[in-house]
C-alpha cells in the first residue's frame, strides 16, 4: 500500500555528566504514529542504559548490545502512537555518564512499526549485509568504528544521508532508506570506512502493507 512517511529527527552529541540526559524532539502529527531513537555511548564496561521516555511514556527496547571491542554499548527504543508536537525524551543510565552519547530520533507516521532487526559486530571495510522485510518497509542503519564512516548504502550502491557523531569513537546513525520503500524480501546493505572494522546495524520500519500492519505493531528481533 504505502511506505512510512518519514518526520522529523533530531540529534544530540551531549557528555552528559550526570545518569540521564534530556532532549526535546517534535513528533509529527498523523496517524499509525512511530518514534525511532537509536543511542550510542562510551564507556560500555560500567554503563548500561536504564530506560527511555519520550513525553513521560516508557519507550521499548528492541535492543541493547555491548561493543566491547569498540568500547561503546548501542541501543534502540521504539514507541507506538507518541504524544504530538513537542516534548522530553530522555535517556537514563545505571550511573553517571562522563563519556559523549550518540542520539537519533526519527519521528514516523503510516508506519506498520519495528519489524525486522540484525546487528553485525566490527568487520573490514566494506562491511556489507542483508536483511529481509516486508513490502514497502524502510531500513535504518548505524554503525560504529574507530576510523571515519565514510557511506551508509541502503541497499548496496546507494548512498544515505547519515549524522556524524564523535564517541571516543565514530558513529554514523540516520541513515535511512529513499521514500519509496522495498519489496518483500532480501536487501543488500553495505557501509565504509576509511579502514579498519565497522559494525552494521539495520532495523526494518514497516509500511502498511503489512497484514499485521493494520492495527497493531509486532515486533521481530533477530540477534
Amino acid at each position: 500500500m504505502a511506505a512510512p512517511t518519514k518526520g522529523n529527527t533530531s540529534n544530540a552529541n551531549p557528555t552528559p555528566g550526570s545518569n540521564s540526559h534530556s532532549i526535546t524532539h517534535n513528533q509529527n502529527a498523523g496517524t499509525n504514529k512511530l518514534l525511532v531513537v537509536f543511542v550510542t555511548m562510551s564507556n560500555a564496561s560500567s554503563r548500561t542504559y536504564t530506560g527511555a521516555t519520550y513525553g513521560g511514556v516508557a519507550m521499548t527496547q528492541l535492543y541493547q548490545i555491548n561493543r566491547g571491542g569498540l568500547s561503546q554499548r548501542m541501543v534502540c527504543y521504539h514507541l507506538e502512537s507518541p504524544a504530538d508536537g513537542n516534548n522530553t525524551l530522555k535517556i537514563t543510565f545505571n550511573g553517571n555518564q562522563w563519556n559523549p552519547i550518540s542520539i537519533h530520533a526519527r519521528s514516523f507516521t503510516e508506519s506498520g512499526g519495528v519489524g525486522s532487526s540484525l546487528r553485525t559486530g566490527g568487520q573490514a571495510t566494506p562491511h556489507s549485509g542483508s536483511i529481509i522485510v516486508e513490502k514497502d518497509s524502510l531500513i535504518m542503519l548505524t554503525s560504529c568504528s574507530v576510523n571515519q564512516i565514510l557511506t551508509q548504502q541502503i541497499p548496496t550502491g546507494t548512498n544515505r544521508t547519515f549524522t556524524t557523531h564523535n564517541t571516543n569513537r565514530q558513529v554514523a546513525t540516520g541513515a535511512i532508506s529513499a521514500n519509496a520503500g522495498h519489496l518483500a524480501g532480501g536487501v543488500s546493505l553495505r557501509a565504509t570506512s576509511t579502514f579498519g572494522n565497522l559494525t552494521l546495524d539495520r532495523t526494518e520500519i514497516k509500511g502498511l502493507s503489512s497484514s499485521s500492519a493494520s492495527q497493531g505493531n509486532f515486533f521481530t528481533m533477530f540477534m
